[in-house]
């Protein structure tokens, strides 16, 4: 349980409960090597979000941990951002935010060429005004037989 819980402080009981994400998380690293603290210096230490190093934990995994149990409840992350953190994202989540990216790219290359097409070539409605020359014209053959 986070401090403010501990101390009777339910305001904002959503970043309690990701103080214990976090501190689940942290458990998770630390690979059930040994049990968390149930008081003492280490519980107290890590309540206030100080712990060692992570073995075999990516830096920023460990910030992310480090953020969720901030004692500071203003500073904790919001559900809502920790689910647009990549650490977080399926792998199909990760492929469509790589798509979105891509799409992106294609938008920004196909928005400079058009940039650098003559006005005249840019504007559809010169082509629907004026047929281009030397093209071949359909009349009506059909005299209603």
């Amino acid at each position: 349980m986070s401090m403010e819980l501990l101390s009777g402080d339910h305001i904002d009981l959503t970043k309690s409960d990701i103080f214990s994400l976090g501190i689940s998380l942290y458990e998770i690293c630390i690979g059930g090597v040994r049990p968390l603290p149930a008081n003492g210096p280490e519980w107290q230490s890590l309540r206030a979000a100080q712990f060692p190093p992570l073995a075999n934990t990516p830096d920023d995994m460990q910030m992310m941990i480090k953020q969720m149990m901030d004692p500071d409840v203003g500073n904790r992350p919001s559900a809502s951002e920790l689910l647009k953190r990549p650490q977080l994202l399926s792998e199909e989540q990760k492929a469509l935010l790589e798509e979105r990216r891509k799409v992106a790219e294609a938008n920004l290359a196909l928005a400079e060429r058009s940039n650098r097409l003559p006005q005249r070539d840019r504007n559809p409605a010169i082509f629907l005004a004026v047929p281009p020359r030397n093209t071949l014209r359909r009349s009506n053959t059909w005299n209603g037989f």
